[in-house]
């Protein structure tokens, strides 16, 4: 008699989503979507807060943003914004693709030699640059305009950058890296054989350059261009420094002032962040839809040998415009600052007798009874925030990476698009908004709101810098350990993680910075 099979029951649909690796990417993303999302929504919601004659009660309105059209110092603030951000855009552009296509592209004399000083920029605050090219062309007490007038005798000054166009300058200098990065990449890994084509037919180099080569590679250089009109669009320290003690305001600098003071209204400074978050989105979607439609394909599965274009004569042009970016840029103002870190007081004036390690003994030894203690902790507040800040980032970061990447569990491309959003807006929006959200917590002026501040602006730069090395290691490392019957947690800590250690290391090295 033949016995009856019990059928087999179906797997429900809950278990099979309820996985270790859903339920984790669930969780990261909701940590990931309260620091950066929840700020940008509290932001939202702020600006169209009101405060009272008194400045105690809050009413829904519109005033925040007809403030921003009839105020005296807003529209104006809005307007050089703008300068700001077009001319350091056009500087650091021009810049950036042309040192780029120097070093990839020609055979400039000892170009990897130099390349690494083009990106030392990258790794200093452009508000150091600030100071440094304050100290050297400011017109009373710039060094270079004070050995201009006693080596010609003359009166006034050669140079001024205590205005928009010394924000330009600066800004322009120090965010030159940005683009060379984003451009040097695709420019090594265009096919040669579509210049040459060009050169056979006559084509010289200007022209194979301006009409091959670098329409070619023009997602990088939007891309680039993009990234660095909204991060200095969201530049404070420049034009405080610089323009704002000269009666020249920015938004950022408007936003610190409605920010701070007796008088501080964060619903206004909401509002004029809301106004640089809605230039970012735009922004974004133009080189979406500028982009999305083209084809620039140059990689192919046939190989190529890449090669360098002879300059001649003009390789020595070539070496002389490198040299000079890294003179302006790197050289100059290190050896300003360095001098005049060895003054007691600046006074424009170079007094080898004056000069001594004073101000680093009062600075970096605190428990000396004449420090400095504002800068010591300064100093050690930095280092705890780099140090704690880099650490949590990579961390969270490596994760995420790995749920995107590996896992691909339920919501790993919500998560995706999540770790995008801080990167497309300025500093000072997200830094808005986590105050505004945070301000009646017990974390308001403490270092943890800054902690979190900066975990949430700079994590996804570690995601992005993990996620392009996973991408390289093949799945199938990873797919023998599970097999193996090892879980995603065992899988990751002993095998994608030893295989990223370079990768963690120089993330959490770009974080600390």
């Amino acid at each position: 008699m033949a016995q009856a099979i019990a059928p087999v029951e179906p797997v429900q649909t809950w278990r099979r989503f309820l996985t270790q690796e859903t339920i984790v990417t669930v969780i990261v993303g909701l940590i990931v979507a309260v620091a950066v999302i929840l700020p940008l929504i509290t932001l939202v919601v702020s600006s169209f807060l009101v405060l009272d004659d008194l400045g105690f009660d809050t009413e829904w309105g519109l005033e925040n943003y007809i403030l921003l059209y009839t105020d005296r110092v807003i529209p104006k603030a809005i307007f050089n914004t703008f300068i700001i951000s077009s001319g350091t855009m056009i500087l650091a552009t021009f810049l950036g693709v042309s040192l780029a296509w120097i070093n990839a592209r020609t055979n400039c004399p000892w170009a990897d030699y130099l390349e690494p000083y083009n990106l030392i920029p990258f790794f200093l605050s452009p508000f150091v640059g600030a100071i440094a090219w304050h100290n050297l062309a400011s017109p009373r007490i710039g060094l270079l305009n004070v050995w201009y007038r006693d080596f010609f005798g003359a009166e006034g000054y050669l140079l001024n950058v205590d205005n928009l166009w010394g924000v330009i300058w600066v800004t322009g200098l120090f965010f030159t890296p940005l683009v060379y990065l984003f451009v040097i990449g695709s420019l090594r890994r265009m096919d040669p054989s579509l210049e040459d084509s060009a050169r056979t037919t006559g084509a010289g180099l200007l022209r194979t350059t301006l009409t091959i080569t670098l329409p070619l590679v023009t997602p990088a250089i939007l891309s680039g261009a993009i990234i660095v009109f909204v991060t200095s669009a969201g530049e404070f320290g420049v034009p405080f420094k610089l323009a704002a003690p000269y009666g020249w305001e920015t938004l950022t600098t408007q936003i610190f002032t409605k920010a701070v003071g007796d008088d501080a209204n964060h619903y206004l400074g909401a509002t004029m962040s809301m106004v640089l978050g809605v230039i970012t989105v735009i922004l974004i979607w133009v080189q979406r839809v500028y982009i999305a439609p083209r084809s620039y394909t140059t990689v192919t599965g046939k190989g190529f040998r890449p090669n360098v274009l002879d300059l001649g004569k003009w390789k020595w042009v070539a070496f002389g415009f490198n040299l000079s970016y890294i003179f302006v840029a790197v050289v100059l103002p290190i050896f300003c600052l360095f001098i005049v870190s060895l003054h007691p007081v600046w006074t424009a004036e170079i007094i080898p007798s004056d000069m001594s390690m004073n101000n680093y003994v009062k600075t970096l030894f605190w428990w000396r009874e004449d420090s400095i203690r504002a800068a010591t902790d300064g100093i050690i507040n930095s280092f705890i925030l780099a140090f704690s800040g880099a650490s949590i980032a990579m961390v969270l970061a490596l994760v995420v990476s790995y749920m995107i990447h590996r896992t691909k569990g339920f919501g790993s491309k919500l998560l995706d698009i999540l770790c995008v959003i801080p990167i497309g807006f300025p500093g000072i929006v997200l830094a808005m908004g986590v105050l505004v959200t945070y301000i009646q917590t017990p974390i308001y002026a403490t270092l943890w709101i800054l902690l979190l501040g900066y975990i949430t602006r700079f994590f996804p730069y570690g995601q992005r810098n993990i996620a392009s090395i996973m991408l390289a290691i093949s799945e199938e490392l990873d797919q023998s350990s599970r097999m193996s019957g090892a879980t995603w947690f065992t899988t990751l800590r002993r095998i994608t993680i030893p295989l990223l250690k370079p990768g963690i290391f120089a993330g959490w090295v770009l974080l600390f910075v």
